[in-house]
């Protein structure tokens, strides 16, 4: 199959049908095993036509490792990040996943298996239980986490795209949040009503009509420097819903605030500063999309802090704000994480963690990756939607000044 059959819709031409009965046929070899059966899996993807990283298997047994099997969500999640690399990965990922891992009978083809519509590509693994993954069990479990609000992080249907979010809002609220952070007083001064000292230029100005007598005096105060940050952004297939919405917050902070550096990874990272500060949303967000790995595939965060620290750390000072926004979710080893989480925390003066799952009722992190990183944050707040980052600005007006964890 050519790259191009790729790209176009999969149930076109009977490709769907080929790739359903193909999966039908790879499910007889299942034996119970995890390893040999994420194997077959990965093979029957291969088949298919999809890129199967290489090691990607063994990351997947390892993924399965820590997530609750009887959680059809995390199954779904942990095999996807790890072995579909690619958009037109993950959509055949979503295509074969619910019948290889169905616990019902094999059905012939033509029957009502090639009927049933594929999940939408980016869908919540919460689904794959629906569409016959033996894993039903977990949905009511799933929908007990979430919280009522419906910009939680486990989105069900389409993800949001970038033109439904309203760019002006995210731009003022991006400017509220720089200021926010930039409580340190600057050399600079500007005219204040309460200011220290008396603008004496600007008064001489300001009384020019009075024949330049000083009737009014204006005073000054020191103008807070911008804040400086260093932002990481994860754009893997599990953080799909919330990518147009991080993408553009990020991008609309690059005028408000000093922003040293930014990068968007998954299995690699990709730095974006210099497009995302030079270009216009629409123009940085399209180059974005054409680059062939940058969005979508698995999460390595860990190696790809390292590579983004390698690149930064001499940029790097006391006075520097880390924003990270990803869902925790890492297929490397905790430890690589739990490292380099120390070595940014000992370069910035803080570190604001933004989760879309963080406001869910009960909500505790389970994934090694973000289990090992909270120790070393000062912040770990929910960014799952407007409204939320609203809340997380009000946070941060309300506590300037970091507190000191140490590295």
């Amino acid at each position: 199959m050519s790259a191009g059959d790729l790209r176009r819709p999969v149930d076109r031409g009977g490709v769907r049908t080929a790739h359903l009965a193909r999966a039908r046929e790879a499910r007889a070899r299942r034996t119970g095993r995890p390893a040999h059966d994420v194997a077959v899996f990965a093979d029957l993807l291969r088949g298919c036509g999809a890129t199967v990283p290489g090691g990607a298997v063994a990351r997947a047994v390892r993924a399965l490792g820590v997530v609750p099997l009887d959680r059809a969500a995390d199954v779904r999640d942990a095999l996807g990040c790890t072995l579909a690399s690619d958009r037109p990965g993950r959509r055949l990922f979503d295509l074969v996943f619910p019948v290889f891992w169905s616990s019902a009978e094999i059905q012939p083809p033509g029957t009502a298996a090639d009927a049933s519509p594929a999940p939408a590509a980016g869908g919540t693994t919460a689904d794959a239980g629906r569409d016959g993954s033996g894993l039903d069990e977990a949905a009511p479990r799933a929908r007990d986490r979430r919280t009522p609000r419906a910009s939680y992080g486990r989105h069900h249907g389409s993800p949001v795209s970038v033109d439904e979010i309203d760019g002006r809002q995210i731009d003022a609220l991006a400017r509220r949040f720089a200021a926010a952070l930039a409580r340190a007083p600057g050399r600079r001064r500007r005219t204040a009503t309460a200011g220290d000292l008396v603008d004496l230029r600007s008064s001489l100005r300001h009384n020019l009509r009075t024949g330049a007598e000083l009737l009014v005096l204006l005073r000054s105060a020191p103008r807070p420097r911008r804040a400086r940050l260093v932002v990481l952004c994860d754009v893997s297939s599990s953080m799909a819903h919330v990518t147009p919405l991080f993408l553009t917050f990020v991008h609309a902070l690059a005028r408000p605030a000093k922003v040293v550096e930014i990068g968007v990874f998954n299995v690699e990272l990709t730095l974006v500063g210099e497009v995302f500060r030079g270009r216009p949303r629409g123009v940085a967000l399209r180059w974005l999309r054409a680059q062939d790995s940058a969005l979508a595939g698995g999460t390595r965060i860990g190696h790809c802090l390292r590579r983004f620290l390698d690149a930064v750390e001499p940029q790097l000072t006391r006075d520097t704000v880390a924003l990270v926004l990803s869902d925790g979710w890492d297929v490397d080893e905790p430890e690589l994480l739990a490292a380099q989480m120390r070595r940014l925390r000992r370069g910035v003066s803080r570190v604001i963690w933004c989760d879309p799952h963080a406001a869910a009722t009960g909500y505790a992190p389970e994934v090694r990756g973000l289990r090992a990183a909270l120790p070393l944050v000062d912040d770990h707040l929910d960014l799952s939607g407007p409204p939320a980052l609203r809340a997380l600005i009000d946070h941060l007006e309300r506590t300037p000044t970091p507190r000191r964890i140490p590295a």
